[in-house]
Protein backbone atom coordinates (compact mmCIF):
# COMPACT_ATOMS: atom_id res chain seq x y z
CA UNK A 1 0.00 0.00 0.00
CA UNK A 2 2.82 2.40 0.86
CA UNK A 3 4.52 1.70 -2.49
CA UNK A 4 1.52 3.13 -4.36
CA UNK A 5 1.03 6.15 -2.14
CA UNK A 6 3.92 8.24 -3.48
CA UNK A 7 3.17 7.72 -7.22
CA UNK A 8 -0.53 8.40 -6.67
CA UNK A 9 0.22 11.57 -4.70
CA UNK A 10 2.66 12.71 -7.42
CA UNK A 11 0.05 12.03 -10.13
CA UNK A 12 -2.66 14.00 -8.28
CA UNK A 13 -0.35 16.98 -7.74
CA UNK A 14 0.82 16.86 -11.35
CA UNK A 15 -2.74 16.78 -12.76
CA UNK A 16 -3.82 19.58 -10.41
CA UNK A 17 -0.97 21.76 -11.65
CA UNK A 18 -1.93 21.22 -15.29
CA UNK A 19 -5.39 22.64 -14.78
CA UNK A 20 -4.35 25.80 -12.96
CA UNK A 21 -4.77 29.14 -14.71
CA UNK A 22 -1.64 31.20 -15.38
CA UNK A 23 -0.98 34.09 -13.05
CA UNK A 24 -2.03 37.46 -14.49
CA UNK A 25 0.78 39.67 -15.72
CA UNK A 26 0.81 43.00 -13.87
CA UNK A 27 0.67 45.94 -16.27
CA UNK A 28 3.65 48.22 -16.52
CA UNK A 29 4.25 51.63 -18.03
CA UNK A 30 7.60 53.03 -19.10
CA UNK A 31 8.48 56.37 -20.66
CA UNK A 32 10.42 56.08 -23.91
CA UNK A 33 13.30 58.52 -24.14
CA UNK A 34 14.07 57.43 -27.70
CA UNK A 35 11.01 57.01 -29.90
CA UNK A 36 11.37 54.29 -32.54
CA UNK A 37 10.61 55.24 -36.15
CA UNK A 38 7.64 52.86 -36.47
CA UNK A 39 5.96 54.74 -33.60
CA UNK A 40 7.12 58.23 -34.60
CA UNK A 41 5.50 57.96 -38.04
CA UNK A 42 2.05 57.44 -36.45
CA UNK A 43 2.16 60.35 -33.98
CA UNK A 44 -0.15 63.23 -34.85
CA UNK A 45 0.90 66.45 -33.13
CA UNK A 46 -2.55 68.07 -33.16
CA UNK A 47 -3.98 65.34 -30.89
CA UNK A 48 -3.16 65.85 -27.22
CA UNK A 49 -3.61 62.19 -26.28
CA UNK A 50 -3.14 59.35 -28.72
CA UNK A 51 -3.14 55.59 -28.19
CA UNK A 52 -1.15 53.42 -30.61
CA UNK A 53 -1.30 49.64 -30.46
CA UNK A 54 0.26 46.66 -32.19
CA UNK A 55 -1.72 43.89 -30.52
CA UNK A 56 -3.84 43.42 -27.39
CA UNK A 57 -0.76 43.44 -25.14
CA UNK A 58 1.54 46.22 -26.43
CA UNK A 59 0.32 49.82 -26.42
CA UNK A 60 1.97 53.22 -26.77
CA UNK A 61 0.37 56.28 -25.23
CA UNK A 62 1.42 59.67 -26.57
CA UNK A 63 0.62 62.79 -24.59
CA UNK A 64 1.56 66.34 -25.54
CA UNK A 65 2.16 68.58 -22.55
CA UNK A 66 3.87 71.87 -21.73
CA UNK A 67 4.73 70.63 -18.22
CA UNK A 68 6.69 67.67 -16.91
CA UNK A 69 4.68 64.45 -16.76
CA UNK A 70 4.79 61.51 -14.34
CA UNK A 71 2.84 58.34 -15.10
CA UNK A 72 1.53 55.41 -13.08
CA UNK A 73 -0.70 52.48 -13.87
CA UNK A 74 -3.14 50.40 -11.83
CA UNK A 75 -5.75 47.68 -12.37
CA UNK A 76 -9.40 47.92 -11.33
CA UNK A 77 -11.26 44.69 -12.25
CA UNK A 78 -11.15 44.57 -16.09
CA UNK A 79 -9.88 48.15 -16.42
CA UNK A 80 -6.40 49.48 -16.94
CA UNK A 81 -6.23 52.83 -15.12
CA UNK A 82 -3.48 55.23 -16.19
CA UNK A 83 -2.74 58.29 -14.05
CA UNK A 84 -0.71 61.22 -15.34
CA UNK A 85 0.46 64.05 -13.16
CA UNK A 86 1.45 67.21 -14.99
CA UNK A 87 3.87 69.59 -13.35
CA UNK A 88 2.98 73.25 -12.89
CA UNK A 89 6.01 74.60 -14.76
CA UNK A 90 5.10 75.45 -18.33
CA UNK A 91 7.28 75.31 -21.43
CA UNK A 92 6.59 77.42 -24.52
CA UNK A 93 5.85 74.43 -26.73
CA UNK A 94 4.01 71.23 -25.87
CA UNK A 95 6.40 68.27 -25.91
CA UNK A 96 5.43 64.67 -26.72
CA UNK A 97 5.71 62.17 -23.88
CA UNK A 98 5.59 58.60 -25.19
CA UNK A 99 4.92 55.66 -22.88
CA UNK A 100 5.12 51.94 -23.63
CA UNK A 101 2.39 50.00 -21.86
CA UNK A 102 2.31 46.23 -21.46
CA UNK A 103 -0.92 44.75 -20.18
CA UNK A 104 -2.72 41.43 -20.14
CA UNK A 105 -5.43 40.85 -22.77
CA UNK A 106 -8.04 40.46 -19.99
CA UNK A 107 -7.90 44.21 -19.33
CA UNK A 108 -10.40 45.41 -21.93
CA UNK A 109 -11.03 49.00 -20.83
CA UNK A 110 -8.48 51.80 -20.56
CA UNK A 111 -9.21 54.76 -18.27
CA UNK A 112 -7.02 57.85 -18.38
CA UNK A 113 -6.70 60.51 -15.69
CA UNK A 114 -4.64 63.69 -15.84
CA UNK A 115 -4.16 65.38 -12.45
CA UNK A 116 -7.12 63.37 -11.15
CA UNK A 117 -9.51 64.40 -13.95
CA UNK A 118 -10.85 61.79 -16.40
CA UNK A 119 -9.72 62.54 -19.96
CA UNK A 120 -10.76 61.03 -23.30
CA UNK A 121 -8.24 59.65 -25.75
CA UNK A 122 -8.30 61.82 -28.88
CA UNK A 123 -7.17 59.15 -31.35
CA UNK A 124 -6.57 55.38 -31.39
CA UNK A 125 -4.34 53.99 -34.12
CA UNK A 126 -3.53 50.39 -34.97
CA UNK A 127 0.00 50.04 -36.30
Amino acid sequence: MKKWMLPVLFYVLWMGGCDSAPLPVPPKIQELTIIPDHIQQHIIAKDRIQLLYEDDVTYYLVMFSKGNVLASVAVNEDRLVIHFKEGSEQKKEAQPYVYAINKSPELTIIELYINGKSMPIDRMTMM
